[in-house]
């Protein structure tokens, strides 16, 4: 049942006669609520616009979600290229109509006053994504993205005489405590990309090619000003991004490079191999150590004793099965959170294996959904998600205060000491990865004619700037292969930065919770309740929070990891 009265009836499967319908019945009331002497008339149209994109977004979250479960099922295939090529197009020319009214109107203040002024902000950053001089080029990237996933989720390698996705074989190459295990892991996941590097490439090269021209369609130079828009940033752009970056290689990369030599010292070796680059021997924790089937039960250990409030969100999804867990052949690779902003509900969706990293995974997912529960009371949609670098602060903020009780997810101590101090360092391998991706991201849409050896050389050189030292001796192309298995690189561009951004906030939740665990959940919580309502940087500055450009605080940030990894 919709939680929005405008909806309450409504077809069993949207259509674009609906959509149509309604959005023509909707722009037909603007120009009366705007001549109207008060805001009544435009507060209603926007309660019916809420409605009507809580409804739409929430038939797209629903199949997308099925899906992902199993990208190779004909059936959803075409409900999937239904909803992109006929339904979309139509939501998005009903915004080009109803959002520019909104930003225009002379009902500003009392609409401000009534929602916020930032929402009429990031309603107007990401007007030009929706322009319908678009439409058609969106349709392509949505099937190109389609081409992709379905590429990857199809993927199959041989480890060990065992055929198994690429999910699960990076996993073994990433956690194995066995050096021969990890490398033919390693490479068998790598060397799968570099054979399907020309349709990839491919893939890629129609994606920039689309974007560049969307770009250029809305006056732009090229894509990077349209794909910030797409990311509804409102308080940053690439300057502050070069800045951040810039940073990160001042204060990160050289506790990459101590990390890096301490692991080639560990293995006895005088450089790290890559098929040893997420491998910590002093923190190594056996492969299979946290079994699938009793990862959910472990986390509602977890919740339970960090917040009966949030522990009560967990049990409302295991029990309305509302948590994809486990990997299988078809299912899409990675992991999310979405939401049904119509039936307010909420969901994960994971691929775990029984590795450790899956306890990451899971707890990160969760936290996401906690921020979408906690803003259910948000009546806008558009408001109930903040930004992608906020929404981060919530999952990576849960991935840290978990840590206190993650005893729970294993059955040796050791193992659960391990997973704490490799969280840590995986801090530092998180930033200066994101920042890999970022730069990498920011020179293809700046040269979008490049070729795909242009692009790898890129990659290569960029690599090397933020992960100095990784001995690629003998299998050089396996190091430009990275890029193609970043599904962010090919569907969310500019996103992942984001992820970087976030991490200093958790990580500024981290040191609060060592001083007051109770100070810092309630600090979480209240993250969570402000939802999308504030930007970025508000949301940083409400919670007590330094902001990520700030001058100092990358360095302030860089040294408590030093200690926590052991390398000050």
């Amino acid at each position: 049942m919709t939680r929005y009265k405008h909806y309450a009836q409504r077809p069993e499967f949207i259509t674009p006669e609906f959509l149509q319908a309604e959005f023509g019945t909707l722009i037909e009331t603007l120009p009366a609520a705007e001549a109207a002497a008060d805001a009544a008339p435009w507060l209603e149209a926007i309660s019916r616009w809420n409605a009507l994109r809580a409804y739409s977004e929430g038939e797209h979250a629903r199949l997308n979600y099925a899906f992902s479960k199993n990208c190779l099922d004909p059936e959803l295939e075409t409900q999937d290229r239904y909803l992109r090529e006929k339904i979309l197009p139509v939501r998005e020319e009903g915004d080009a109509q109803f959002l520019p009214a909104l930003g225009g109107t002379r009902h500003r203040p009392a609409i401000a006053a009534q929602y916020g002024s930032y929402f009429l902000d990031r309603m107007a950053a990401g007007l030009q994504t929706v322009d319908p001089v678009n439409s058609d080029l969106r349709i392509q990237l949505g099937e190109l993205a389609m081409q992709y996933d379905k590429a990857v989720a199809s993927g199959e390698v041989t480890v060990g005489g065992e055929a198994m996705t690429l999910t699960k074989a990076v996993g073994i190459a990433n956690g194995s405590d066995q050096a021969a295990v990890r490398r033919e892991a390693y490479i068998a996941y790598r060397e799968w990309f570099v054979q399907n590097r020309e349709t990839l490439a491919g893939i890629f090269s129609k994606m920039v090619a689309l974007r560049d021209q969307m770009g250029r369609n809305l006056g732009h130079a090229n894509f990077v000003t349209l794909g910030y828009a797409g990311m509804s940033r409102t308080d940053y752009g690439p300057a502050q991004a070069a800045e951040f970056r810039r940073g990160v290689r001042e204060h990160f990369v050289p506790l990459r490079r101590k990390l890096m030599a301490r692991q080639a010292r560990e293995l006895g070796d005088a450089v790290l191999k890559p098929w040893d680059a997420s491998y910590h021997q002093s923190l190594g924790i056996p492969l299979g150590a946290v079994p699938v089937e009793g990862q959910l039960d472990a986390a509602q250990n977890v919740f339970s004793k960090l917040s009966p409030r949030l522990a009560k969100h967990f049990e409302h999804m295991r029990a309305n099965h509302l948590i994809d867990l486990e990997n299988r052949k078809g299912k899409r690779g990675g992991a999310f959170c979405t939401s049904f902003p119509d039936e307010g509900q909420v969901a994960i969706f994971c691929n775990s294996t029984g590795q450790a990293d899956d306890v990451r995974t899971l707890t990160h997912e969760m936290g996401h959904a906690f921020q979408a529960w906690e803003s259910q009371a948000i009546e806008l949609v558009e408001l109930q998600w903040p930004t992608a670098e906020a929404a981060e602060i919530h999952s990576m903020g849960m991935e840290f205060l978990s840590l206190r009780h993650i005893d729970a997810f294993f059955a040796d101590a050791e193992h659960a000491r391990r997973f704490r101090k490799k969280r840590w360092t995986g801090a530092v391998e998180l930033i200066t990865y994101c920042c890999v991706v970022d730069e990498f991201q920011h020179w293809v849409y700046e040269n979008p004619a490049a070729s795909a050896d242009e692009r790898d050389a890129q990659w290569d050189r960029i690599w090397e700037t933020y992960i100095p030292g990784l001995d690629f001796s003998g299998i050089e192309q396996h190091r430009a292969a990275r890029w193609y298995a970043q599904l962010h690189i090919f569907r969310l561009p500019f996103y992942y930065i984001d992820y970087a951004i976030a991490e200093t906030g958790a990580m500024q939740l981290a040191v609060m919770d060592a001083k007051d665990p109770a100070a810092a959940m309630e600090t979480y919580i209240e993250l969570c309740r402000i939802g999308g309502t504030r930007g970025v940087l508000d949301i940083f500055k409400s919670a007590g929070l330094r902001s990520p450009f700030d001058a100092g605080v990358m360095a302030d940030l860089a040294a408590h990891v030093a200690r926590e990894c052991e390398l000050a």
